[in-house]
Protein backbone atom coordinates (compact mmCIF):
# COMPACT_ATOMS: atom_id res chain seq x y z
CA UNK A 1 0.00 0.00 0.00
CA UNK A 2 1.40 3.62 -0.98
CA UNK A 3 0.33 6.95 0.67
CA UNK A 4 -2.01 7.68 -1.90
CA UNK A 5 -3.82 4.66 -0.79
CA UNK A 6 -3.56 5.34 2.72
CA UNK A 7 -4.89 9.22 2.32
CA UNK A 8 -8.05 7.82 0.25
CA UNK A 9 -8.66 4.83 3.28
CA UNK A 10 -8.35 7.71 5.77
CA UNK A 11 -10.69 9.61 3.58
CA UNK A 12 -8.29 12.48 4.04
CA UNK A 13 -8.04 13.26 0.42
CA UNK A 14 -9.59 17.14 0.83
CA UNK A 15 -6.80 17.64 3.59
CA UNK A 16 -3.64 15.61 2.52
CA UNK A 17 -1.88 16.28 -1.09
CA UNK A 18 1.37 13.81 -1.50
CA UNK A 19 3.59 15.36 -4.06
CA UNK A 20 6.42 14.29 -6.20
CA UNK A 21 9.47 16.30 -6.17
CA UNK A 22 8.73 19.80 -5.62
CA UNK A 23 11.24 22.95 -5.48
CA UNK A 24 8.34 24.89 -3.11
CA UNK A 25 8.80 23.05 -0.06
CA UNK A 26 9.42 26.35 2.07
CA UNK A 27 5.55 27.65 0.86
CA UNK A 28 4.51 24.01 1.22
CA UNK A 29 6.21 23.52 4.84
CA UNK A 30 4.41 26.96 5.36
CA UNK A 31 0.70 25.96 4.92
CA UNK A 32 1.47 21.59 5.84
CA UNK A 33 0.58 20.27 9.74
CA UNK A 34 2.82 17.00 8.67
CA UNK A 35 6.05 16.25 6.45
CA UNK A 36 7.18 12.52 5.80
CA UNK A 37 10.49 12.77 4.50
CA UNK A 38 13.79 11.31 5.10
CA UNK A 39 16.07 12.91 7.75
CA UNK A 40 18.59 15.01 5.89
CA UNK A 41 20.00 18.31 7.60
CA UNK A 42 18.36 20.22 5.60
CA UNK A 43 14.83 18.88 5.09
CA UNK A 44 15.12 18.31 9.19
CA UNK A 45 16.14 22.03 9.67
CA UNK A 46 13.63 23.63 7.26
CA UNK A 47 10.76 21.55 9.15
CA UNK A 48 12.06 22.65 12.96
CA UNK A 49 12.06 26.18 11.70
CA UNK A 50 8.51 25.60 10.53
CA UNK A 51 7.63 23.94 13.76
CA UNK A 52 6.11 20.79 11.28
CA UNK A 53 5.70 17.24 13.27
CA UNK A 54 7.96 14.68 10.73
CA UNK A 55 7.62 11.10 9.70
CA UNK A 56 11.32 10.17 8.73
CA UNK A 57 11.52 7.35 6.54
CA UNK A 58 14.83 5.49 5.09
CA UNK A 59 17.98 7.33 6.78
CA UNK A 60 21.37 6.77 5.24
CA UNK A 61 23.65 5.71 7.84
CA UNK A 62 25.42 8.04 9.47
CA UNK A 63 23.94 11.52 10.25
CA UNK A 64 20.46 10.65 9.19
CA UNK A 65 20.00 8.38 11.01
CA UNK A 66 21.09 10.20 13.47
CA UNK A 67 19.02 12.96 13.39
CA UNK A 68 16.22 10.25 13.28
CA UNK A 69 17.23 9.13 16.43
CA UNK A 70 17.06 12.78 18.02
CA UNK A 71 14.19 13.72 16.53
CA UNK A 72 11.94 10.38 17.69
CA UNK A 73 13.77 10.68 21.34
CA UNK A 74 12.55 14.47 21.49
CA UNK A 75 8.80 13.36 20.40
CA UNK A 76 8.89 15.72 17.02
CA UNK A 77 8.94 12.80 14.81
CA UNK A 78 8.40 8.82 14.19
CA UNK A 79 10.72 6.82 12.34
CA UNK A 80 9.36 4.12 10.17
CA UNK A 81 11.89 1.66 10.21
CA UNK A 82 12.10 -1.66 8.40
CA UNK A 83 10.16 -3.59 10.65
CA UNK A 84 7.54 -0.90 11.39
CA UNK A 85 3.99 -0.89 9.61
CA UNK A 86 3.68 2.41 7.91
CA UNK A 87 0.31 1.96 7.37
CA UNK A 88 -0.22 1.77 10.81
CA UNK A 89 1.98 4.70 11.83
CA UNK A 90 0.77 6.97 9.22
CA UNK A 91 -3.31 5.54 10.09
CA UNK A 92 -2.43 6.46 13.86
CA UNK A 93 -1.19 10.14 13.45
CA UNK A 94 -3.77 10.62 10.89
CA UNK A 95 -6.64 9.48 13.39
CA UNK A 96 -5.43 11.27 16.70
CA UNK A 97 -4.79 14.95 16.65
CA UNK A 98 -3.66 15.13 20.59
CA UNK A 99 -0.46 13.13 18.92
CA UNK A 100 0.09 15.38 15.95
CA UNK A 101 -0.70 18.56 18.34
CA UNK A 102 2.12 17.11 20.83
CA UNK A 103 4.46 16.17 18.07
CA UNK A 104 4.10 20.08 16.60
CA UNK A 105 4.65 21.46 20.33
CA UNK A 106 7.96 19.34 20.63
CA UNK A 107 9.10 20.32 17.23
CA UNK A 108 8.72 24.48 18.40
CA UNK A 109 10.76 23.30 21.72
CA UNK A 110 13.59 21.79 19.36
CA UNK A 111 13.46 24.81 17.05
CA UNK A 112 16.18 27.15 17.22
CA UNK A 113 14.79 30.31 16.21
CA UNK A 114 17.66 32.74 17.06
CA UNK A 115 20.29 30.24 16.01
CA UNK A 116 21.63 32.13 13.32
CA UNK A 117 21.73 35.15 15.71
CA UNK A 118 23.86 33.59 18.53
CA UNK A 119 26.33 32.05 15.97
CA UNK A 120 26.80 35.52 15.18
CA UNK A 121 27.30 37.07 18.92
CA UNK A 122 30.10 34.23 19.78
CA UNK A 123 31.96 34.60 16.52
CA UNK A 124 31.84 38.59 16.99
CA UNK A 125 32.66 37.83 20.96
CA UNK A 126 35.11 35.58 20.20
CA UNK A 127 36.64 37.87 17.28
CA UNK A 128 37.14 40.54 20.11
CA UNK A 129 38.67 38.24 22.92
CA UNK A 130 41.23 37.82 20.09
CA UNK A 131 42.06 41.39 19.60
CA UNK A 132 43.12 41.99 23.11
Amino acid sequence: MDFEDIVLENNKQDSIKVLPFTNKVPELMSISDLVITKPGGLTTSESLASFLPMIVINPIPGQEEQNAEFLENNGAAIWIKKDSNPEDIINYILSDENKLNNMKKNSIKLAKMNSTKDICKICLEGKENNND
